[in-house]
């Protein structure tokens, strides 16, 4: 019989032979109740259970913290989990963290097998600065401290006691619930393209940050995201989301204004509930969902919006201060485009018998040009002269003469240029050349490719298909001239091709 299988039947037996004559009528069971009698393991300074498998899941951690290293097996059982332990008051399950509280933990390192990992793990380790995993773990990574799924697409656990500035690697395309939640000590997060929700809390309680940007890619808000983010003082929400949830933006008390963007159709209950210091809030008519107390306890609120919509109704039932509000709801066709290239300006607002102007300058600038006067036209072309960044402003005037402007940033690149070279253009049998693979303009993200064939032929013969790989070795076979082709794509998928002649002697 297996070791861990032999303690567990001798567990049994234990509580049995103990209970014996004090009431028990079967093996850990009360006479008229359902309460249980679960053994705990001990190993050192931790408390376990066993799986089914006969493999451990930690479930407790009682020492003095430090650094300290979970154990790969115990008594020859490999420890596959860190789970956590339930404690109930008046009836209800409370769960509690492995390591919860422990406020003396600084570094962890987590073992090869271990493939769950609770998330309320680590909390209230406000010291803890570093999480590690071993590099053969199939489950999870870890990077400068912090805790990944094995490829790092996915941000598990930030340390709470980590401080300063964070950037999420562009890798990560998902952040699970509570990642950064009472990280007090971070002052700012940068959140990269990739990641389409802000999860359940994972922000929660980031004392810290004082803004926040929410890129273009985030379609959603998710419950509690930012909740008790007390001192966030600006956050600007992408024009991509579509709902911002529950408690996301609960007892941000030091938030003073916020603009929704047109994408946005749901704000659910209390989810900038306790945002004391929030003076106003302008609430598209996109929006045509607004949960019970939304706004409760923003007792210095004043809601901007259009007449007749959703905002002003729920502003008028809750005796919200409302303001009708021209929005201006234009769009750019593009805001990275080639040299040579257009962008399109759909001028666009939220009332009737508006006329819109059109401005544009480089970004080096301080003059603005003026591509448009006030004017009805609404479908407004820009071409741009040289590769640079501009700026773009949009200017609606409403029949009372009241103007709304909307900025936009346009990145105009150089077409794409092939300027690889060759190491030689003459060479004797049986030496090699390079070629050194590079570009300029275009949209970035080169790939190299190369092929060659003899002057005398027309087939081709591929050296490298397309690859990050910039070095490229060719070693010809023949006395004879060669033609040599280095194609260069871009990440708009855009191909500049660069040729070589190369002379083979004896």
């Amino acid at each position: 019989m297996k070791k861990s299988v032999l303690r567990k039947v001798l567990a049994v037996a234990l509580s049995a032979a103990m209970l014996c004559g004090t009431g028990f009528t079967t093996v850990g069971q009360f006479v008229g109740t359902d309460v249980s009698v679960n053994a705990v393991w001990v190993y050192g300074d931790f408390e376990y259970e066993f799986n089914d498998d006969d493999t451990i899941t930690i479930t407790k951690y009682t020492g003095n913290g430090g650094e300290i290293t979970v154990p790969d097996t115990i008594d020859g059982d490999k420890v596959t989990g860190i789970k956590g332990y339930c404690d109930y008051y008046d009836e209800f399950e409370v769960f509690h963290g492995a390591f919860e509280n422990c406020k003396s933990l600084k570094s962890i390192v987590i073992p090869d097998n271990v493939t769950y990992i609770s998330e309320y793990t680590f909390d209230g380790c406000t010291s803890l600065t570093s999480i590690s995993v071993r590099k053969d773990n199939e489950k999870y990574s870890s990077f400068n401290g912090v805790l990944f799924n094995k490829n790092k697409t996915k941000i598990v656990k930030c340390p709470e006691g980590r401080k300063g500035e964070y950037t999420i690697p562009d890798s990560v395309t998902e952040t699970g619930s509570y990642a950064f939640a009472n990280c007090t000590g971070l002052t700012s997060v940068v959140i990269p393209d990739g990641i389409t929700e802000i999860c359940w809390s994972v922000f929660e309680g980031c004392t810290g940050l004082t803004s926040i940007v929410i890129p273009d890619s985030v379609t959603s808000i998710s419950d509690f995201a930012f909740s008790k983010c007390a001192g966030l003082v600006s956050i600007v929400i992408s024009d991509r989301v579509t709902s911002i949830g529950e408690f996301a933006f609960f007892g941000c008390t030091s938030l003073k204004s916020i603009v929704i963007p047109d994408s946005v159709t749901s704000i659910y209950g209390y989810a900038f509930c306790e945002c004391t210091g929030l003076t106003s809030i302008v609430i598209p008519d996109s929006v045509t969902e607004i949960g019970s107390s939304a706004f409760s306890d923003c007792t210095s609120l004043t809601i901007y919006g259009v007449k007749g919509s959703c905002a002003e109704t729920y502003a008028k039932e809750n005796n919200i201060p409302f303001v009708v509000k021209t929005l201006n709801r234009s769009t750019i066709s593009a805001k990275e485009v080639l040299l040579g290239q257009t962008v399109t300006v759909n001028a666009k607002s939220s009332e009737d018998n508006c006329t819109y102007a059109v401005l544009y300058r480089k970004k080096s600038d301080t003059k603005w040009t003026v591509k448009q006067n006030y004017s009805t036209n609404d479908t407004i072309t820009i071409k741009p002269v040289k590769a640079t960044d501009y700026d773009v402003c949009v200017k609606v005037k409403n029949s009372n003469g009241k103007i709304v402007k909307k900025f936009f940033e346009v990145k105009v690149n150089a077409k794409l240029k092939n300027t690889s070279t060759i190491s030689a253009t003459e060479i004797k049998k049986g030496n090699s050349i390079t070629l050194h693979g590079s570009a300029t303009g275009g949209k970035g993200g080169y790939t190299y490719a190369a092929l060659y064939k003899k002057k005398s032929e027309t087939k081709w013969t591929v050296r490298q298909g397309y690859k990050d790989n910039s070095e490229i070795i060719v070693r010809p076979y023949t006395n004879t001239d060669y033609d040599i082709c280095v194609k260069v794509k871009d990440n708009d998928g855009t191909i500049a091709k660069k040729y070589f002649t190369v002379t083979v002697t004896k």
